[in-house]
């Protein structure tokens, strides 16, 4: 058998030309379910009982202080400039946490941080140390069992290909000169971490044993970014106030001695001492010079 014929129907009126009223309105059908007048209602009443919420404040909900802050801030007067040896005594009874609080200055400078000229990089050797101990990657050095005292690891080219992975375990990274060519390589790695050795941080020495021991017995570097503020760790709150004292003087004139050149007004705005999750104190600085 074959295909059954389909006859079509012709019409004789031309569907262009027919034209419907203009309130007319095409409804289409729904393809989702019809919802009764009991299941209406009670949608209503589910969304009526939930309340609205509120949006949360621009910026976010700001904490209150605890109260062992709350109290600590009593014992310092926020208008007052005090001499170094007051500071100190304030910073360590404050620095009352569970754990040996880490002692910082801040260090407010009166430059423009977007001059490349005004910029301050150097460092400073605390002579009472600041207490912290940080894994040191070393290339280069002659005296390996030194870095291995120093507390410090020594870099190899297997070390190079774990950069490469992005396997950092490291905070600082000391090189020799001759080791600088290899370190190219992972430069885009470890530059945008600050961790690039760089001569004007002292990372660039021909003993880098030598400087690997330096930064773990109180070598700090001083630099400013973004920022006119310049933030160091000075010692711990098991410190004696005598080597606190002693170590923020050193600061203090390694901050100046990296003073511009043509820079006339003065260099130090304000020095803030601050202790972890402790109030600052503003030190005066007349007393400092």
């Amino acid at each position: 058998m074959g295909r059954p014929k389909i006859k079509t129907i012709e019409s004789d009126f031309d569907i262009e030309k027919v034209k419907l009223p203009e309130d007319a309105v095409v409804e289409t059908e729904s393809k989702q379910p019809k919802v009764g007048a009991k299941e209406a209602r009670t949608t209503q009443a589910k969304a009526k009982s939930k309340p609205a919420k509120a949006n949360p404040p621009a910026g976010g909900e700001k904490k209150k202080p605890s109260k062992r802050y709350t109290e600590l801030l009593k014992l310092i007067d926020k208008n007052k400039l005090y001499m170094i040896e007051e500071a100190v005594g304030l910073i360590k009874k404050s620095a009352n946490t569970k754990f040996d609080a880490t002692i910082e200055a801040h260090i407010n400078l009166q430059i423009d941080p977007s001059k490349q000229e005004q910029q301050i990089r150097t460092t400073v050797t605390l002579p009472k140390g600041n207490g912290k101990k940080i894994n040191i990657l070393v290339f280069g050095a002659k005296d390996t069992k030194a870095v291995k005292d120093a507390g410090a690891t020594v870099g190899t080219e297997d070390s190079l290909t774990e950069i490469e992975k992005g396997k950092i375990t490291f905070q600082k990274v000391v090189a020799s000169p001759e080791w600088m060519p290899k370190l190219a390589k992972v430069a885009k790695i470890l530059g945008p971490k600050g961790l690039m050795p760089n001569p004007k941080s002292g990372t660039v020495s021909a003993e880098p044993e030598k400087v690997a021991a330096s930064l773990n017995s109180g070598m700090v570097e001083i630099k400013t970014e973004t920022s006119p503020i310049v933030h160091v760790t000075i010692g711990k709150a098991s410190f004696k106030e005598s080597d606190l004292e002693e170590n923020v003087k050193s600061l203090l004139e390694s901050v100046k001695a990296a003073k511009p050149a043509d820079m006339k007004k003065e260099l130090v705005k304000s020095i803030f001492l601050t202790s972890t999750m402790g109030p600052s104190v503003k030190l005066d600085i007349s007393n400092l010079n």
